[in-house]
């Protein structure tokens, strides 16, 4: 009797052992992996952002700087704007509405276009000097499947309009098309600066090169 009622004990401790590991992977593993993607989302936000001021340092006080990519993704650069993606098993922003991360939001810019003076082909949004971010910062979270989104991160850089001195500024960022991912390094060199006359107002353009190797 005695040996039964062990074997019986020895069962159901089994049976409440497997149950509680059972609820803890249920619920533990999903938990990890939001938090992980969480951690790995922010991560990326704060890289794009110490980009982001690593190019207007170098465009205002010229020189030369680098980062690393320091986040499991792909950063490319078309020769106009520069943009990190990055697969998660979820999200932390609304799905397929473009967010914006800086301090420019594009509702709030004005558009140039070839019907405009100064004109603009192809058009252009522009902001105001001493108001506006020279950079839209955006992000937009695409789900491509269940539990598999991919998110985007863009920074594109304004014209930044003067209507007193009628001098205008804007980064101008340079190079040739190129990508890279995890521990590629970006390299950031000031050019000079480009000066237009348009119908009366100067656009000064500090050049700034980009390059992944």
């Amino acid at each position: 009797m005695k040996g039964q009622t062990e074997v019986l004990s020895a069962v159901l401790l089994s049976g409440i052992l497997i149950g509680v590991v059972g609820s803890v992977y249920f619920w533990g593993i999903p938990l990890i992996q939001k938090n992980k993607d969480n951690a790995l989302l922010e991560s990326s936000e704060t890289f794009m952002t110490t980009l982001d001021e690593k190019i207007k340092f170098v465009a205002n006080n010229g020189g030369r700087d680098k980062v690393v990519i320091n986040v499991p993704s792909i950063v490319r650069f078309d020769g106009q704007s520069l943009e990190l993606s990055l697969e998660t098993e979820g999200t932390i922003y609304a799905v397929d509405a473009p967010i914006q991360l800086g301090r420019t939001s594009s509702s709030n810019l004005k558009w140039c276009t070839p019907n405009t003076q100064p004109a603009c082909d192809p058009p252009s949004p522009y902001g105001s000097w001493g108001i506006d971010d020279p950079v839209l910062f955006t992000v937009k979270s695409t789900e491509i499947s269940q539990n598999s989104y991919t998110t985007y991160y863009t920074l594109d850089y304004i014209e930044l309009r003067n209507d007193n001195t009628l001098r205008d500024y804007k980064i101008e960022l340079t190079g040739s098309g190129t990508s890279g991912g995890f521990e590629k390094t970006i390299v950031i060199e000031n050019q000079g600066d480009s000066t237009t006359v348009r119908n009366g107002r100067t656009l000064i353009s500090s050049v700034v090169k980009i390059s992944i190797v």
